[in-house]
């Protein structure tokens, strides 16, 4: 949700606090890359955003009808009250939502990924697996050879070692109700992208000596 645009929701902001983006949330959720507590919630919350559409209709419609456009009689009287009760009725609904967004979000918040493992215990290889991982992956089993082997989307083949040590620390999921034969979808785990959005920092690179220009003299020793 960028800066221009007002909240969706009451709760865009505290749910934006504790997963980022909503945008990236719901196209997430679309994708089925997300852990199944934050499914449940860009879920729920997408219902939420449709409820409060159904307020704002509701209201504008009351709005009209009150602006004094029309001539005060039984149909409009009639038409008022129809349409209080249905903004009574949507706004009662939003407000279950509401409820259901926020139960969803302490879920998110407990459910928060585990700390990454240390940097002494990943290769750079291995975080160039996981970045390579970022937009997801499959694990098969050849039907004939029986070798098991990791392709990111792109085509590029994962080494197994590696992949195993991302997903012994939990940085990467696969989807093990598939059969190796037919192809286990692989995406990073919560702490595999809280990994990738900075927590992990390359080692530091010593800073080299200034080189000596080619043909230069050597120094010359004073003369005391």
């Amino acid at each position: 949700m960028s800066a221009r645009e007002s909240p969706a929701t009451a709760l865009d902001a505290a749910i934006e606090q504790v997963v980022g983006d909503l945008t990236v949330l719901h196209h997430d959720h679309l994708r089925g890359l997300l852990m199944a507590e934050r499914a449940a919630l860009a879920a729920v919350h997408r219902e939420l955003v449709n409820a409060e559409g159904a307020v704002a209709y509701h209201r504008n419609v009351l709005k009209r009808l009150s602006s004094g456009t029309y001539p005060v009689d039984t149909p409009l009287l009639d038409r008022l009250r129809r349409t209080v009760h249905d903004l009574a009725q949507a706004t009662a609904a939003r407000d279950r939502l509401q409820e259901g967004v926020a139960a969803a979000l302490e879920a998110v918040k407990a459910a928060a990924p585990a700390l990454a493992p240390a940097d002494d215990e990943l290769t750079a290889h291995d975080f160039a697996a996981l970045l390579s991982l970022a937009g997801g992956g499959t694990m098969r089993e050849h039907l004939l050879t029986h070798r098991v082997s990791v392709r990111t989307v792109q085509g590029r083949l994962i080494d197994l070692p590696a992949f195993q040590r991302l997903e012994s620390h939990g940085l990467v999921t696969r989807d093990t109700s598939r059969a190796l034969t037919v192809g286990q979808h692989v995406a990073l785990t919560d702490t595999g992208r809280t990994a990738l959005l900075g927590t992990r920092r390359p080692p530091a690179m010593a800073t080299p000596l200034p080189a000596r220009p080619a043909g230069a003299w050597p120094a010359q020793a004073r003369q005391h």
